[in-house]
């Protein structure tokens, strides 16, 4: 069961309802984050006893395969979580932004979509662009720093999953 931190939730902290289920011991009627692992062969029985449930993401696959959990394998399942939680394994590791822009684009999934691991100040706006509504925070980060960070870069310089469309570029660099 992962450390419990705190939680930003469209750019306020909140109290986490949710935990993370500990799998050989059951789920309880308390929300709860299971694996995609255990999501799959008991996905029948689940979605007629647990109406609220999440499913975490391994964007790197916590040893299973070098790249991780595929987003595809949820595809079939999205009709049931009302959340997803992406694990970002380390800061080096951008395979949960992919996985967030294929659920919010591909898949259409308006659910809430975490962050939780490890993740750094300067990704943050990013993952927001990317869908990313909730972010499991280090306790020493303050709501003052993660609203910073989040107004630091102000313009987008691609697309993603939001409205931003890119930066504009002055014309004085086209040849007409």
């Amino acid at each position: 069961m992962p450390i419990e931190y705190p939680l930003m939730k469209d750019g306020e902290l909140c109290q986490d309802k949710w935990i993370y289920a500990d799998e050989d011991a059951g789920l309880s009627a308390t929300p709860s984050i299971i694996s995609l692992s255990l999501l799959k062969p008991e996905a029948c029985v689940l979605h007629s006893r647990h109406p609220k449930l999440g499913v975490q993401l391994l964007a790197d696959g916590n040893g299973k395969t070098k790249l991780g959990e595929d987003v595809q394998e949820l595809e079939p399942y999205l009709d049931m979580p009302s959340l997803v939680s992406i694990a970002f394994p380390t800061y080096r590791n951008g395979r949960g932004f992919s996985a967030a822009r294929v659920l919010r684009e591909q898949f259409n999934f308006d659910g809430e979509l975490r962050a939780s691991g490890e993740v750094l100040h300067d990704q943050w706006a990013m993952m927001r662009r990317c869908g990313i509504t909730a972010f499991e925070l280090a306790p020493s980060v303050s709501l003052e720093t993660f609203s910073d960070a989040m107004g630091e870069l102000p313009d987008a310089y691609q697309p993603a999953a939001d409205d931003q469309r890119g930066a504009k570029t002055a014309s004085r660099f086209f040849i007409t």
